[in-house]
This record gives C-alpha cells, sequence and structure tokens, in this order.
C-alpha cells in the first residue's frame, strides 16, 4: 500500500490500498481545526494507519511518497522520525508533478495539463501533455512571474488573507459598478514567444502587495466600491492571462481538453472561461491538500506499468473520517446535557429521504454530518449545511455562520433537472464549475445566483450519494424544486467539520436540525 503526504500548506494525507483504490484522503486541518494546517499531518496519517489495522491486523505500508521536494527544519525532521517508525522506502516529488498528475482522475486519453498556483518547490506553473504513456513537460514559469502571487497580492491589499480568502475577491468581481472606469493596469502578462507570463513588478509576496497599494493609492481601508473596482480588474487580469496561455499551446498541441489543477484552479469564474472554449476537468482536490494524492498516483502508475493493473477511478470524494451510530451512542450516554438542550431521535436508512425532506420542506435549515468527510474544499451533502435555495435561508444562513453577505451560495440540484435551470449544463458532482442561470425560473431558486447570474452547481447523480439525492428528490416531489442550498457544514473562518464534537459545536450556533450519522438532533 502506499501512504501518500503533504506536510506544507493544507497539509494532508492518503492511503492507495492494494486493490489499486484510493482508500482515505484526509486534510490535517480537519482535524486540528486549523485552516489550511501546516506541518507533518500526523492526525491523519494515525487515524488512517489505524482504520487499515482494524480491517486488517495484517496489513502495512510498502512506500510512503511525498508530495514537494525542497523542506529542511523540524518539518524534515517530522517526516525522518516517521519514516524511521514504519521502517519504509520514501520518495519525493515535485509540487507540481503533483498536481499535474491529478490527469489521471480524468476520462481523457490526452489532454494539456496546466497547473497554476502561489508557488511549490521553485515553479508557480507548468504545462504539460498528459496520456497513457505519462507526462511530457512543455513550459514552466518560477516564483517571479507567478500568476498565483499576484492575484494572492490582490487579496491582501484588499484587507483579506492571502492564500485562504482569495474566493471573497472573485466574489466581488462580479458587481457592478455604475459610472466606474475599469483599472487599466498591466501588472502581469504571458509572452507567447518565451512560453511564460511576465510580471512587471518583478517583486512577488508582501513586497508585491505593497507595490500595488502604493499603485492603487490606497493608505487605509478599502471601501466597498474600491474593492469591486480592484476585484474586477484581478478578475479580467487573470482570466486574459491564463486564457493566452491556454489558447496559444492548445493551437500549439491541437489538444482541447484541458486539466487545470493548483491552487488558481479553485477560481470558477475563470473554470467557466475555459468551459466555454474546452473539454476541461478541474480535479475536485485541486489546491494543495491534493498534492499528497498525487504523489502517490505518480509512484502507482510506475507500479501499475510493471504490474498492468487498472487504472484508478474516482468516483467520489468521501475518503475522510467516518461518522459511525454506535459512536453516537456512546457519545450521547456520556453527555447528560444533550438530551436536556435537544430532541433526539435514530432514523432508519430508508426513513431519511422524507424525514429530511420534510424539514426542508417545512422551511427548516439542516446540517448533515454522516458517512465519510470529504476530502478537497467543497461540501458535497455529507458534511453540509442545506435549506430551500431561497433569498430568506441566504440571508439567514449568513447571519448564523457570520459569513461576508456578498460571498454566494452554492445549490445541488438532481441531475435530471438541470436542462430547466442550467444555461450549456454538464455534470459536475464535484462542485468546481460555475453555470449561467436560465432567467425564467431564477426567483424560484434566488439564495443561490450570485449577483451576475450565476451559480457553482454541485449537479447529483444518484449513485453518486443516494441518501443525499433521495432527500432533494423528496424536496421535489413536494416543492417542484429539483435542488437544496448547500454549503459547507462549519463557522465562517473554520475548516469544515469533522468529527461528532465538531458538529455539535458548530449545530449551536446553525442550523434548526442536525442529522448526526442517523440519529437526527432537534434543537428544542
Amino acid at each position: 500500500m502506499i501512504l501518500g503526504i503533504h506536510d506544507g500548506h493544507n497539509a494532508s494525507a492518503c492511503l492507495i490500498d492494494n486493490n489499486n483504490n484510493i482508500r482515505y484522503a484526509i486534510s490535517e486541518e480537519r482535524f486540528t481545526r486549523k485552516k489550511n494546517q501546516r506541518g507533518f499531518p500526523k492526525y491523519s496519517v494515525n487515524y488512517i494507519l489505524n482504520e487499515i489495522k482494524k480491517l486488517d491486523k495484517e496489513s502495512t505500508i510498502d512506500i510512503i511518497t511525498v508530495g514537494g521536494i525542497f523542506r529542511k527544519g523540524n518539518r524534515l525532521k517530522a517526516l525522518k522520525n516517521f519514516q524511521k517508525e514504519v521502517n519504509v522506502p520514501m520518495v519525493y516529488f515535485n509540487h507540481h508533478l503533483c498536481h499535474a498528475s491529478l490527469y489521471k482522475l480524468s476520462n481523457f486519453k490526452e489532454c494539456l495539463i496546466i497547473t497554476m498556483d502561489g508557488g511549490g518547490d521553485a515553479l508557480s506553473s507548468t504545462v504539460s501533455i498528459g496520456n497513457k504513456k505519462g507526462l511530457e513537460l512543455l513550459a514552466q514559469n518560477d516564483l517571479i512571474d507567478s500568476v498565483g502571487d499576484f492575484y494572492a497580492s490582490i487579496t491582501e491589499v484588499l484587507g483579506f488573507k492571502p492564500m485562504e480568502d482569495e474566493g471573497k475577491v472573485m466574489s466581488l468581481s462580479s458587481y457592478d459598478c455604475v459610472d466606474e472606469s475599469p483599472i487599466n493596469l498591466k501588472v502581469i502578462d504571458y509572452d507567447s514567444k518565451r512560453k511564460s507570463f511576465e510580471n512587471y513588478l518583478g517583486i512577488v509576496g508582501y513586497e508585491a502587495t505593497k507595490a500595488l497599494k502604493r499603485i492603487f493609492n490606497l493608505n487605509k481601508n478599502v471601501d466597498f466600491k474600491n474593492k469591486v473596482l480592484i476585484s474586477k480588474y484581478a478578475q479580467k487580469t487573470l482570466e486574459d492571462v491564463v486564457l493566452k496561455m491556454i489558447n496559444d499551446f492548445s493551437k500549439e498541441t491541437g489538444i482541447n481538453n484541458i486539466v487545470f489543477s493548483g491552487g488558481v484552479a479553485q477560481n470558477v469564474k475563470l473554470n467557466k472561461k475555459i468551459a466555454e472554449n474546452y473539454n476541461l476537468y478541474v480535479p475536485p482536490f485541486m489546491g494543495d491538500e491534493g498534492l499528497s494524492v498525487g504523489s502517490a498516483l505518480l509512484f502507482n502508475n510506475k507500479k501499475n506499468k510493471k504490474t498492468k493493473n487498472k487504472e484508478i477511478t474516482l468516483k467520489n470524494t468521501y475518503l475522510g473520517y467516518e461518522i459511525k451510530n454506535e459512536d453516537m451512542e456512546l457519545l450521547y450516554n456520556n453527555d447528560s446535557n444533550i438530551h436536556k438542550n435537544y430532541k433526539i431521535t435514530y432514523v432508519e436508512e430508508e426513513e431519511l429521504p422524507e424525514t429530511i425532506g420534510n424539514l426542508i420542506v417545512n422551511n427548516k435549515i439542516v446540517c448533515l454530518c454522516r458517512g465519510k468527510m470529504e476530502f478537497g474544499p467543497r461540501a458535497l451533502g455529507n458534511r453540509s449545511i442545506i435549506s430551500l435555495p431561497t433569498k430568506e435561508n441566504s440571508e439567514k444562513i449568513n447571519k448564523m455562520l457570520n459569513r461576508d453577505n456578498f460571498m454566494p451560495f452554492a445549490p445541488t440540484i438532481l441531475y435530471e433537472h438541470i436542462d430547466d435551470y442550467i444555461i450549456n449544463p454538464s455534470y459536475s458532482p464535484f462542485m468546481t464549475l460555475l453555470f449561467d442561470i436560465k432567467h425564467e425560473n431564477k426567483n424560484k431558486i434566488d439564495g443561490v445566483v450570485h449577483v451576475d447570474n450565476t451559480t457553482r452547481a454541485q449537479t447529483l447523480k444518484r449513485e453518486f450519494n443516494k441518501t443525499y439525492y433521495d432527500i432533494i428528490n423528496h424536496v421535489y416531489e413536494n416543492t417542484n424544486i429539483p435542488m437544496v442550498l448547500n454549503t459547507s457544514f462549519n463557522l465562517h473562518g473554520e475548516p469544515i467539520v469533522c468529527n461528532e464534537q465538531d458538529a455539535l459545536k458548530s449545530f449551536k450556533s446553525v442550523g434548526n436540525a442536525l442529522l448526526l450519522g442517523n440519529w437526527l438532533i432537534e434543537k428544542i
């Protein structure tokens, strides 16, 4: 078995078993409750090792793969100590190569692979061709010419947290600024002759942030109008330069299948622009948390060529900590205060769609924490807060979560009904794409439509998550609306909930009911 580890920004661990399945994948932040946790992912590793021992005491790790090469000091020491403990070989793979290797999870026989982020292992982006033979590198950019760092600097300029709040910049860019001229400034561009981006500032990080503040003449807190103007500039720049690069390499190679990986691939507005002209696949764990899986895939691919094993397929991202009903019984028996504050009912699996569906139909806000936790930035029905997709509910949830009111909410929509609501729809079970909404049905679902008439929808087939699908289908049968508002189950600024205790803690602040495993907990 292969144990994949990433010990940097958004540390994680994964396991590929002897049957060539991704058995587990977990971000360390879910255990530590510190967003984008850095360092050796000891809790994730321990959870994985304990779980596989429960299944088979004879199971052993054959090799450790590590996402990323350059490290020193305590980070390196922690890895070496763990290697001595398990006494197996350990191999390191380049940061961007790990991002790129996720193309193996797509259905493309051949594709252009774009990796792009703030930086890792001295690179900020790469372009490769991927096929059954492997990866062929075409181009790369160093840390100075980093598109991801440019967007992160804009994030910091606007008073947000870089490497975390870039989604806020993207959301603000959708707002209108009436009677305001757009910002005309060339900070970064793509040069087709050199096959490279060019950063005209010549600096990155906090130095770039300070330079941009001077350019924008920002000495104090930025008001909303200027935040929108600067966000629109940053988003347009991002879209323009990335599309220039993709168009250049697509024309040169004749390849129209694009795999987009790395932190910048979380920008769904950019993804939408790419998808308008290309066949696009974005891995569900496109950020640095995916490096553990990427490193394990790289070694696994070499092994498969020798053993001729089947290729790995990714059916879903339910790969983390598992809520078990028997653990819930122990928790309830040991905490008498739970019964004082809540009504608690055990619901049989076949009764869940009607029971939870009726709560949604009656305009209740329901928190879901059951089964295995999702891996990646999106909650996809196992660690979600759901409700009817109304403006009233979006405002309620925003207030409960202490969330910025300019941030949009996303829906989960039953795949069979996407043509009724979405323009140019497609199957998007991982919430990695953005869609335009049909105007005639916009008013029915105004809680999940952004100001630019778009939505980042999870389009759901029943085989992806049967119980979650059936809950939404019950809502459809009673309201004629085949979707729910779906946001991640966590308080604003915290990681998505992991275990039973996290769920109960967050439930105090949000929702009318909590489905914890098969236990329905309702506020009295």
